[in-house]
């Protein structure tokens, strides 16, 4: 299979609205319109059957929208997902900075165990730091590798949302 999804055509999804009053939350910062839950619910379960890096396209049909209504609804799709970026770029510099933080701990700590182990230190106490050490070292790999990996994911699709063009028929 080709890692490549993005060169591909896009990935169509089609959304028939009925009935356009649920398609817009009630709820926006600041006059920015973005979709409802359960819109962006429909978009995301949708785009889940694609890989990540495949591009998508939204065609949306419906006689309730009207011309005036399409950019609006466009523009509240982008917004949406905008929010949703900035949170899992936050969340990615959050988790890289843990990681960071209990790699140093856990190093110090590593320091401070072979530093007792040569003064002759109890070694129940020595084995006490030792796992203390490796604690935080894996919760640093933890944090960096696997965690991080699913948010970087999540980017990916979050992007792809922002990128998708909306056709309305």
């Amino acid at each position: 299979m080709n890692k490549k999804h993005t060169t591909e055509q896009p990935a169509e999804i089609s959304l028939n609205v009925l009935a356009d009053s649920d398609f817009l939350s009630p709820y926006s910062s600041g006059n920015i319109p973005v979709i409802s839950s359960g819109v962006a619910e429909f978009l995301e379960n949708a785009a889940s059957a694609h890989h990540p890096d495949q591009k998508l396209a939204l065609s949306i049909c419906g006689d309730c929208i009207s011309g005036d209504e399409q950019p609006v609804y466009t523009d509240a799709i982008k917004n949406y997902y905008e929010l949703k970026l900035t949170d899992v770029e936050r969340s990615l510099r959050r988790k890289t900075f843990i990681a960071a933080w209990f790699s140093l701990i856990g190093i110090l700590a590593l320091a401070f165990m072979f530093l007792c182990d040569r003064l002759n230190i109890n070694p129940l106490w020595v084995e006490c730091i030792d796992i203390f050490a490796w604690v935080f070292l894996w919760e640093a790999v933890d944090q960096f590798f696997i965690e991080r990996t699913s948010l970087r994911v999540e980017k990916k699709r979050y992007l792809r949302f922002i990128e998708m063009p909306c056709r309305f028929s």
